[in-house]
């Protein structure tokens, strides 16, 4: 990683705990406290992603994808999807909000509450999905020099 300074992955990783941290705790308050599943299920997947965006970033500073960047690829497929999936997710929401004409609440479903999950699963997919393909060119930039 000789184009991206150590600074910025080290950033990198400690926003994607922070992500980690919080995607555990909304399953614990929205789930457990509030009974709100559908917040606490998106919230929980957010997590998980961050913890892959966690994963590469991690191994990418320990260069583990200095030798083979496929598996960047498959990282990058997992991001795309995951937008997909949280795009889609805020997509149903907002309807079933706006069919029921809810207003917005924090106990059993609320679908408002619900969206802004939505939104960070596919933030953190975003994010899965734009450092995967960034470590991918800066690698594939590096062997290119030194062929």
């Amino acid at each position: 990683m000789e184009d991206v300074p150590v600074i910025w992955i080290r950033l990198r990783i400690f926003i994607a705990t922070v992500g980690v941290l919080v995607g555990l705790s909304v399953f614990c308050v929205f789930g457990l406290q509030y009974h709100n599943w559908n917040a606490a299920g998106w919230g929980l997947l957010s997590g998980i992603i961050a913890a892959a965006a966690l994963f590469v970033h991690i191994n990418s500073m320990r260069g583990v994808f200095d030798k083979t960047n496929n598996r960047l690829k498959i990282w990058m497929l997992i991001g795309c999807f995951s937008q997909l999936m949280g795009i889609c997710g805020f997509a149903v929401y907002l309807t079933l909000a706006i069919v029921g004409k809810q207003g917005l609440q924090i106990h059993d479903d609320g679908y408002y509450l619900t969206l802004v999950w939505c939104f960070m699963t596919w933030k953190w997919g975003f994010s899965l999905f734009f450092y995967s393909r960034s470590y991918k060119r800066c690698m594939e930039d590096v062997s290119l020099q030194w062929s």
